[in-house]
């Protein structure tokens, strides 16, 4: 209840805030052509390239290197007014970001064109999984540098393999799929897949004005893992989410929020059973000038909400440059308390500076 009251009172102050300017939009979850469309039987390019230097203090983790930390490439194609198909590989997955992975390849339909803004979808194939926000906001656009750690713990990769129907417009929708209940990322799916597990997943998101809201769930189960030593019997996986952003036109400031409540395992738990969880975020942006970003950010994570006293907590602060529309240069803070890391390591820093190109 603490970390609901401080994500919701943080977000009231932010909001009682107004500039003038503009930000990066976050799209809807219908896949609008970039392209002109009234042609048809094209195909084009996207996608974006992350560097980065990372150093922590945390006594367990990998610190003073380079990396890249995303390597994304997109190819989109247009068959007719109605029909469009998406592939994308990420080249900077695993362990040692040097890894080629399929995060999206799927099939759009959209009966109405895509000239029209309002109609149904269909989505089939590998995609976003559409909870909250945050989940489904690009990286080559966010500039805090990572995904909330409850996110990256149960949405590893974000991309799930399902089909989604979607009705609105741009600004009013909702939506209804079925998904594979891990997502393509997910430490147990390393071995083998989900096990015919599929889970429903629904929402809606609205817009009035300045403000952008969103309620979204998906419910089911988190199937049975072996794995040599690993034997892990199957579980509940279910999550709800609700969603808020507030950033009215020509405004400078952007925040964006959301929290999660859930239960599931940690992924590769040594304990098979589910545990009651939450999370959620405030993410503040305030744009300088023309170039300049500069962000505020707030996390807390419970992996088990029947043990008081266990929720971790992130403070950051960061920058970012847009040297032009291809290069933009950014650094972040943050400073870190995890009550469930062995003794002498529950509180921590991490820094990053990064450089990303994006075409």
């Amino acid at each position: 209840m603490k970390g609901i009251l401080s994500l919701m009172a943080l977000s009231l102050v932010c909001v009682g805030l107004s500039f003038d300017g503009s930000n990066e939009e976050i799209k809807p979850l219908i896949l609008e052509p970039q392209k002109n469309t009234d042609k048809t039987n094209f195909g084009w390019f996207s996608g974006f390239i992350q560097h980065q230097y990372f150093s922590t203090d945390q006594a367990s983790k990998n610190s003073g290197f380079f990396r890249n930390r995303r390597t994304r490439l997109n190819y989109n194609y247009m068959g007719d007014e109605k029909t469009m198909g998406r592939l994308s590989v990420e080249f900077a997955s695993g362990s040692n970001n040097s890894t080629a992975q399929v995060r999206q390849a799927f099939i759009q339909y959209k009966p109405n064109t895509f000239k029209a803004k309002s109609g149904p979808t269909y989505t089939m194939g590998s995609q976003q999984i559409p909870m909250g926000y945050e989940i489904n906001y690009s990286s080559g656009n966010r500039i805090w540098p990572e995904r909330s750690v409850y996110e990256q713990t149960f949405f590893n990769a974000e991309a799930g393999r399902g089909l989604l129907f979607q009705n609105g417009d741009e600004g009013t929708y909702w939506f209804v799929g079925l998904f594979d209940s891990l997502t393509i990322g997910d430490p147990e799916q390393s071995d083998s897949p989900t096990k015919g597990e599929v889970m429903p997943v629904y929402g809606i998101k609205g817009r009035y004005g300045p403000w952008d809201m969103g309620l979204s769930a998906m419910s089911g189960n988190r199937p049975s893992y072996s794995a040599g030593a690993i034997n892990l019997a199957q579980t509940d996986r279910n999550f709800m989410y609700a969603d808020l952003r507030y950033h009215p036109a020509g405004s400078k400031l952007d925040v964006r929020s959301e929290y999660m409540i859930g239960k599931d395992r940690v992924p590769l738990a040594t304990v098979a059973t589910a545990n009651k969880v939450s999370g959620g975020h405030v993410n503040v942006d305030y744009k300088l000038n023309d170039t300049d970003t500069a962000v505020l950010r707030y996390e807390i994570f419970d992996r088990n909400r029947d043990l008081p006293g266990k929720v971790q907590t992130l403070y950051g602060v960061g920058m970012a440059k847009d040297v032009n529309s291809f290069l933009r240069v950014s650094f972040a803070a943050d400073w870190n308390k995890n009550p469930t890391n062995p003794v002498g390591q529950t509180s921590y820093k991490t820094l990053t500076f990064r450089v990303q190109f994006k075409f």
